[in-house]
């Protein structure tokens, strides 16, 4: 009787333990979505309008493949255009852009997104990946804010590994219609070895849920710093 009993009693003990640790796993979160930015470039076509360009992701330039690309035109101050993202991870997202514009792309997967990955026209149907202005200047988050559904603020740091100081004129908005706001509101310097903070909020007003913030560099040469900011849908 005893044998039995300890058996019952171990079977117990062993359920328990069951429950209990199966509680403590953590289940796997949905990896980001990922861009292959050198299968993506201007479909050789004629097209209707001048500035209208067609921007082609070959077969396997999303993985996985589903949801949508978001690309907008840093350079214009037109809505981003949307495209649907093909069975294979190809996608035609038709934008109205001319050379030497710079197209950011995202992939959009639910409240998934890959990280941006810009291309600049070089020509009428050809494009060059672009590198980041002076890549001594870190920027953390680098290149995308996002945000969660109630706003609330973010912090972008500014840092300067340069072996100059850094003149950034006052941070702007590219459209200005979703509910952010910037601050500081005036140009600043991040002097060598030296860091600031540009805060982001999201408690203003406007319908759209994302937009980009731009930090431009007039010295030690000229240029500019993207990011995107994003809301839930």
């Amino acid at each position: 009787m005893t044998g039995g009993h300890e058996d019952r009693r171990g079977a117990v003990v062993s359920a328990l333990l069951a429950v209990l640790l199966g509680g403590c796993v953590v289940s796997p979160q949905p990896s980001p979505p990922v861009l292959d930015g050198a299968l993506v470039g201007v479909k050789d076509e004629p097209m209707v309008l001048v500035d209208q360009i067609a921007l082609e992701g070959k077969p396997g330039a999303i993985t996985p493949a589903e949801g949508v690309i978001v690309v907008t035109n840093l350079d214009t101050l037109d809505a981003p255009v949307v495209a649907d993202v093909n069975p294979d991870g190809s996608f035609i997202a038709t934008v109205m852009a001319r050379t030497e514009h710079v197209l950011r792309m995202q992939v959009k997967q639910g409240e998934l997104r890959s990280e941006p990955a810009d291309l600049r026209l070089a020509g009428p149907s050809s494009t060059e990946k672009t590198l980041d202005h002076l890549p001594c200047l870190e920027l953390t988050p680098g290149a995308w804010v996002t945000f969660e559904a109630d706003g609330g603020a973010r912090d972008v740091v500014v840092r300067n590994g340069c072996a100059e100081g850094v003149s950034i004129e006052a941070p702007r908005l590219r459209r200005g219609a979703a509910p952010f706001s910037v601050s500081p509101e005036a140009p600043f310097v991040v002097p060598p070895g030296g860091s600031t903070v540009v805060t982001v909020r999201a408690d203003g007003d406007g319908d759209e849920r994302e937009d980009v913030l731009f930090l431009d560099v007039t010295a030690p040469e000229p240029g500019r710093r993207a990011l995107t900011l994003t809301l839930p849908d």
